[in-house]
């Protein structure tokens, strides 16, 4: 494989960036559920490989002008940077998640990670609902009474979306064993980064912002945000994982290829 140029990545983060605006203001549904602040996209995908295939620098600047352009150029109201903190976080942390635990070896057969945030989550969902009788609107206004079928029915969903999240995973990874593929990406580590990346730092940055910007709910956005992040996370993992197969036809090193090539040349050495 040849090494990628930096012209290589200019262009190639042109093209993401395009195609990331594209797919956040024409591909997504916005207002999710009624929720304002409940918006899913496949861009995140565009983004996250972004950093998988260019590296944390593109991936950062892939992240921060997708949102800047995109609020900018099809506003939906009044831009404010600090929203931008959290695309930027989704453009930067893939890779480096990705290298830090690749480098230590931490889980190359089996998802630890990955495993260790689902069941943080369902703790986390269960004991909040435990201990909450209701939850306020987005403005803090309203109050939704959580009744005992309805904790029953959340709890439940997100057990079930815990369950469907590693059934999965097993699917990918047995599509990928005997492939071109599997000697070049772990799909585990994949899963776990972008599930660091989601679960660590762009729900809990981007609801913190939110109801500080908007003086909203803070809970009620990070438990919806996190609620659907299990299904949009997958998405994320499986468009990824397709795009960096195509992307090795292409002959070129990707930034995770390149730097691990280095890693094992000094290892060796």
């Amino acid at each position: 494989m040849r090494k990628m140029s930096l012209l290589y990545k200019i262009s190639y983060s042109a093209l993401f960036i395009a195609l990331g605006v594209i797919l956040s203001r024409f591909v997504s549904l916005p207002g999710l559920f009624g929720l304002p602040f409940l918006k899913v996209s496949p861009a995140n995908s565009v983004v996250m490989f972004s950093s998988f295939y260019l590296g944390p620098f593109f991936g950062f600047l892939v992240g921060t002008l997708v949102d800047t352009l995109g609020a900018l150029l099809f506003p939906t109201g009044a831009y404010n940077p600090l929203f931008t903190i959290a695309a930027s976080l989704t453009g930067l942390m893939p890779y480096l998640c990705y290298w830090v635990i690749r480098k230590l070896h931490f889980e190359d057969r089996f998802p630890i990670i990955s495993t260790i945030l689902i069941i943080l989550f369902n703790v986390l969902i269960d004991l909040f609902l435990v201990f909450n009788d209701e939850i306020y609107s987005e403005s803090g206004k309203t109050a939704y009474i959580l009744y005992p079928w309805l904790k029953w029915t959340i709890s439940l969903v997100s057990l079930a979306l815990s369950i469907v999240f590693f059934v999965c995973l097993y699917f990918l990874n047995k599509k990928y064993k005997n492939k071109k593929f599997s000697h070049f990406y772990n799909i585990n580590i994949i899963a776990s980064s972008v599930y660091l990346t989601y679960f660590v730092f762009k729900i809990p940055v981007g609801s913190a912002v939110q109801a500080f910007v908007l003086n909203w709910e803070f809970m009620i956005i990070l438990t919806a945000r996190l609620l659907t992040g299990f299904i949009t996370s997958f998405i994320h993992i499986f468009l990824i994982s397709i795009a960096l197969d195509v992307s090795l036809h292409f002959n070129v090193e990707g930034a995770l290829l390149s730097d691990d090539n280095i890693f094992k040349r000094l290892k060796k050495d």
